[in-house]
């Protein structure tokens, strides 16, 4: 006879109650277990103090109103500004697509203009149109998507860009006229205006765009400065803007106020109920809830000699529910200062709270000053909270090359004539010859030097001045076999340095590390509803150091 052993195939509780509350009570029989664990978290000991119910917030505001694009000299160029028109990411970044249009954006806005003659029955002027303003093919676009797109439009599309600078000139007359060419008879004349009105006003707001390269990008450094000011003579300084997230860390303040304060409004008194900061990882309030477990100050590993440690988990455990938070709703774009802070608590006494340093020895969000005390002032920056980023157009990596003794900066991506992205690192690849040419039997093959890949550049370090010691670099070439013209970069992140070659890039802008610099389309959308699209700049950590396979006196023998 065979005994089957018993098996179990699912454990789960059966409830004979049908209600389930006295499961869910969790009672505790033992009242003085209950009682010790209450001392054991000081619930018992008595304070002579109360809790805060109310608080009355009084603060003087001062709105930003001015704006200086790059870095502060003995005469800057400050403009009115207005924080709630525009954020300041794109007044700063802004570049100006027409200063250097693709031959794909010239199309696209002259098929706008031949659509928007159509749309009034005047479609018979497009071809005078397409021959006044012809697409110019350039010598060298580049890359073969360039050439082949140059080659489908030539003669088939009007000049977007070009017939864009005439009609806005034209435009301006009073009354308003259009180019001499084509000839448009007088019958049609108002209409082809109003087109181009039309047209021109399209132009305008498809990107926002500044005045040729933006103002506040220093070719220097490869990042952005600028700076903001209110009518109470402070200057906020931004003067290493690089990665697109701008908040009030950014600044620094400079200046004096003005005696009496200029252009300061009142705030308040505003009576609020002061809540409780909360942080991950904090101590419960209630004796039987978890804490949650993504934070964990008590796992800190600390070493008694770990002061910064030991300080932030003692205050996470501590003294972090002794923090309250007072609400106060103040206009974006204006620098907030808190005048008086009265709170009451539940005796009904009222304290005013004054700073927790007077001396300037410790504060929280406030702005650093490097000739004394950090400001106390709060700054609402008009900054966006998030903005979507298109694909790269361009892409600079700048690295060094420690078996060379050089620094490069190496362009792997530009924007093509089609508006795509040119890989210009799978172009050097591909023209780069599989197999070198076969040496002569009995013969050495010596070389003078190899060449490294047409996109990178030499950044050849010279002194700022003879008696200073710190370096900065100067955009070189490497003469080449062929072309026997040294190759120039493409792209617009290096052009500064071609066009001007006394400028220099400062030496601590290529650490070990290295560095990149991007351009890229940005798109936000601000806080009265409007979507803006702009064409940035991005400044990120590189991919560290890298060699260009540059050699001098070589003589391989044949393998």
């Amino acid at each position: 006879m065979t005994v089957e052993p018993t098996r179990w195939a699912r454990l789960e509780p059966a409830a004979r109650d049908p209600e389930l509350a006295p499961g869910l009570e969790a009672r505790v029989h033992d009242p003085l277990w209950l009682l010790g664990r209450q001392w054991q978290f000081g619930e018992f000991a008595a304070s002579d103090a109360g809790s805060a119910i109310l608080a009355q917030v009084t603060a003087s505001v001062a709105p930003l109103s001015k704006l200086r694009p790059g870095r502060l000299t003995p005469t800057p160029r400050i403009g009115n500004y207005s924080a709630t028109a525009m954020p300041l990411e794109a007044l700063v970044e802004a570049d100006d697509i027409h200063a250097a249009p693709t031959a794909r954006m010239r199309v696209r806005a002259g098929q706008q203009f031949e659509r928007l003659l159509g749309a009034r029955s005047l479609g018979t002027y497009v071809s005078g149109y397409r021959t006044a303003y012809p697409i110019a093919t350039t010598p060298d676009p580049g890359d073969s998507p360039s050439r082949r797109f140059l080659t489908m439009v030539a003669g088939r599309a009007i000049d977007g860009e070009k017939l864009y600078r005439d009609l806005k000139t034209s435009l301006r007359a009073t009354p308003p006229t259009l180019p001499a060419a084509p000839a448009i008879p007088a019958a049609d004349a108002a209409a082809v205006t109003a087109a181009a009105q039309a047209w021109v006003t399209w132009m305008d707001a498809l990107v926002f765009t500044g005045s040729g390269a933006p103002a506040a990008w220093m070719p220097d450094r490869l990042e952005y400065a600028f700076g903001t000011a209110s009518p109470d003579g402070i200057m906020l300084e931004a003067a290493e803007y690089s990665d697109g997230r701008l908040d009030w860390h950014a600044f620094d303040a400079t200046g004096t106020p003005a005696v009496p304060p200029v252009g300061r409004g009142t705030l308040g008194p505003v009576t609020v109920v002061p809540a409780a900061v909360t942080y991950p990882g904090m101590p419960a309030p209630r004796l039987w809830e978890f804490e949650d477990g993504r934070v964990n100050f008590g796992a800190v590993d600390a070493h008694p000699e770990d002061l910064g440690r030991l300080l932030l988990a003692g205050f996470g455990l501590i003294y972090g529910a002794d923090w309250l938070l007072v609400p106060l709703e103040a206009a974006i774009g204006s620098v907030v200062r808190i005048t008086r802070l009265d709170v009451r608590d539940t005796f009904g006494r009222t304290t005013t709270v004054g700073p927790t340093a007077p001396g300037g020895d410790w504060g929280m969000f406030g702005l650093s000053r490097a000739d004394g005390p950090p400001d106390t002032a709060l700054l609402l920056a008009p900054t966006l909270a998030a903005s979507v980023q298109g694909r790269d157009l361009e892409d600079v990596l700048l690295l060094r090359d420690e078996a060379a003794n050089l620094a490069w900066a190496i362009e792997r991506i530009t924007e093509g004539e089609d508006g795509r992205p040119a890989d210009r690192a799978q172009a050097a690849y591909e023209a780069a010859p599989v197999d070198p040419p076969p040496a002569t039997a009995g013969t050495l093959p010596y070389r003078l030097r190899t060449d490294p890949p047409a996109h990178w550049f030499p950044l050849l370090p010279q002194r700022l001045l003879p008696t200073d010691p710190s370096m900065s670099f100067r955009l070189g070439a490497i003469p080449r076999q062929q072309p026997a013209a040294p190759l120039r970069p493409r792209g617009r992140l290096l052009a500064p340095m071609v066009k001007d070659p006394t400028l220099r890039l400062r030496e601590e802008e290529v650490p070990r590390e290295g560095a990149r610099a991007t351009r890229a389309y940005q798109l936000a959308r601000w806080i009265d509803g409007t979507t803006l699209l702009w064409l940035g700049r991005r400044k990120s950590v590189g991919r560290g150091e890298g060699s260009s396979g540059l050699r001098f006196d070589t003589a391989d023998p044949p393998a």
